[in-house]
């Protein structure tokens, strides 16, 4: 078998533990700049499992104010067009035979009698 044609050979491997793990021999360009971070949570005793999870009420937003109203919602799309008829805009959702929702926008024409 020529030599083009040979497999590439297998790279080597050193196996590492997670103890050999250390930063300090991690080679980091002359500009980059570390900050040592507090840790958030308490170190453990040997056996002991340590649960740590961020405080809910940080984010939590204020309650509203008593004087806060919501609006009942947006203004109904309908409009007079005359002689008691008036025309609308509405949504509709309804079951179709084979167990499906359909979604609609209806347009409606109302007249009075």
């Amino acid at each position: 078998m020529p030599a083009i044609d040979a497999a590439p050979s297998a790279p080597t491997v050193t196996e590492q533990t997670v103890d050999a793990f250390d930063l300090r021999q991690m080679r980091a360009p002359p500009s980059a700049g570390f900050s040592v971070i507090r840790p958030r949570c308490p170190e453990g005793k040997p056996g002991e499992i340590v649960v740590c999870a961020p405080d809910p009420e940080q984010e939590r937003l204020p309650p509203l104010s008593t004087d806060y109203s919501i609006p009942d919602g947006p203004p109904r799309a309908r409009l007079d067009i005359g002689d008691g008829t008036s025309i609308d805009v509405h949504l509709d959702s309804a079951s179709m035979p084979d167990g499906s929702k359909s979604q609609r926008v209806m347009v409606g024409v109302k007249r009075k009698f």
